[in-house]
């Protein structure tokens, strides 16, 4: 957590708006992990490129976002939350306007990476600077519950309003509607968020955190390229070695680092790990999920964008409507049979994605709800889960550490659905049943834990 010397701590009337602020950075930030997904068809047939390729465009975000996070809260530490959000927010904003000017793939891929870099730096400042703004742990809950459901917001209208603004306009827009809200943003923040003054801390982990972002880049790379070039390929095999020793490099060093920047300590709580590791599955199915439907409706079944993103309307629906009624319901079920409920719907949804076929049917739009719905139920009982199983000396660090797993998650389903997609005829059929076995063992691994350990 930010241990600074505030200058203008907001009294409450001053709350308010700085709240706006910081949830106008998640809501983008959010927004860019899958408003792309209705984009992608419309960008590959500009610039005439392959699937992988096209991946690469989705996933280079997801990279820098989910392998900087944990750095980028160091930085925010260090160098004041204010400072790093104000910056992120600035590059975020820069590489979408360079994003939306792009003429080929390849500057498209490298001006993602920037994007996500931007995002990274403010996601974590947000919380960083919340316990300074929200010094009242009920009122500080409340504002963090805000933001989960901007999250889930940003998350449903993603593939709608992609539709919307690719159908009316053209791919380049779902990058420009970026710059309005930055640089109100920056203005805004400039005014209104207190300044902090950053500390020194210690180590920083440095070279833990390049050989876990170095991991994660050769396991999407082995994933994204895997149908293009094949394992006997001489790079191939060169990534994959090259991976497998950044990741044991990775474990060895956190786990002898003075200041490791995942502090293995955490993980013998069985409930963090269980917690964690869903957040990462079920981000794995659900953005992998999302990737092929897109993919489908507008390459198979000859679907506009805004036809393909009002396809997706019962996912949004069910998804925000879901986060509404999760809050309220963990007090009447618990935490745990939450998870499970939540687990176990969304396992029948994804089985009833196999019914869709030539169009969307009564069946589909069901098994969307379930599917979403069964999503949104677990979400909130899985991170009060991770920030109850870590000491609360280290609630930043759990957060930080949990948002990560997720973004891997979402950076590595839709690298494996972009492979499956390119390699079989029906990738539905092979997709769905495996998120819905996920989702099922899922349910059975919470409910024996609670069973054992309560």
């Amino acid at each position: 957590m930010l241990e600074a010397n505030p200058v203008n701590i907001p009294g409450r009337t001053g709350q308010f708006p700085i709240l706006m602020v910081l949830c106008a950075g998640m809501f983008m930030a959010i927004l860019d992990v899958n408003v792309i997904a209705i984009a992608i068809v419309s960008i590959q047939s500009e610039f005439h490129t392959s699937v992988s390729a096209i991946t690469w465009a989705v996933d280079a975000y997801n990279l820098t976002l989910a392998g900087l996070m944990l750095c980028a809260g160091m930085l925010a530490d260090r160098y004041g939350a204010r400072r790093l959000w104000i910056l992120g927010v600035a590059v975020f904003s820069g590489a979408s306007l360079a994003c939306g000017l792009s003429g080929s793939i390849g500057q498209l891929i490298i001006l993602r990476f920037i994007q996500g870099a931007g995002a990274a730096m403010f996601i974590p400042a947000s919380f960083s600077l919340m316990p300074l703004i929200w010094p009242d742990r009920v009122a500080r809950q409340r504002a963090i519950g805000l933001f989960g459901g901007m999250v889930a917001i940003a998350a449903a209208l993603g593939p709608l309003l992609g539709g919307f603004l690719v159908s009316y306009f053209s791919w380049r827009s779902v990058f420009l509607i970026n710059i309005p809200i930055g640089l109100c943003g920056v203005l805004a923040a400039s005014r209104l968020l207190p300044a902090t003054d950053g500390h020194e801390t210690p180590g920083g982990d440095l070279a833990g955190q390049c050989l876990g972002f170095i991991t994660l880049a050769g396991i999407s790379f082995l994933l994204i390229q895997l149908t293009a070039m094949g394992w006997r390929n001489g790079l191939m095999q060169a990534i994959a070695l090259l991976s497998l020793g950044s990741g044991v490099g990775f474990i060895v060093v956190e786990r002898y680092a003075a200041s490791p920047v995942i502090p293995f300590a955490m993980f013998r709580h069985p409930w963090f790990n269980v917690a964690n590791f869903t957040g990462l599955l079920i981000n794995a199915c659900y953005f992998g999920g999302i990737y092929v439907l897109s993919l489908l409706l507008q390459q198979r079944l000859r679907y506009s964008p805004l036809q393909a993103g009002m396809a997706l309307l019962p996912l949004a629906m069910c998804l925000m409507a879901g986060n509404v009624l999760a809050g309220r319901l963990m007090a009447r079920l618990g935490i745990k049979k939450q998870m499970v409920a939540g687990l176990l719907l969304s396992a029948c949804g994804y089985l009833g994605m196999l019914c869709m076929q030539a169009r969307i049917t009564a069946v589909v739009i069901l098994a969307m709800a379930l599917l979403a719905g069964g999503t949104a139920f677990v979400v909130p009982p899985m991170t009060v889960t991770v920030l109850r199983s870590a000491p609360a000396s280290l609630a930043g660090t759990a957060s930080a550490i949990h948002t990560s797993m997720r973004q891997i998650g979402s950076l590595l389903g839709i690298a494996l659905a972009s492979l499956v997609f390119t390699s079989v005829s029906s990738p539905l059929s092979v997709l769905m049943p495996v998120y819905a076995l996920v989702h099922l063992l899922l349910a059975l691994a919470i409910g024996r834990l609670a069973w054992n350990v309560d």
